[in-house]
């Protein structure tokens, strides 16, 4: 997905039909952040996205902040980071 091809409609899409998976270093920001993995999904799907997402040439990865609340109501501001590989977002969740 180039920087000028971006949409939430994509990553909506990708989500809904499952062609996504989890980077390898996930769980790295599952833990370090407290955070359910399914908290983190609900908020992706329903959540607004915070600012123009950011694509990083360097890594190839786009970058962006999510906030929305989970099925709980429990409000939650995550940074995420993907790219595409083959038609599916590899996902990883950002500490930083």
């Amino acid at each position: 997905m180039e920087s000028a091809r971006f949409s939430k409609a994509k990553l909506q899409t990708c989500l809904e039909q499952d062609r996504y998976r989890f980077h390898s270093d996930v769980w790295k920001g599952i833990r370090e952040l407290q955070i359910d993995l399914n908290d983190a999904l609900y908020v992706l799907r329903h959540g607004t996205i915070c600012e123009e997402p950011v694509f990083d040439g360097k890594c190839g990865q786009w970058r962006f902040t999510v906030q929305g609340t989970t099925v709980d109501e429990r409000e939650l501001r995550i940074g995420f980071a993907f790219m595409e590989i083959d038609g599916l977002l590899v996902l990883n969740i950002l500490t930083e």
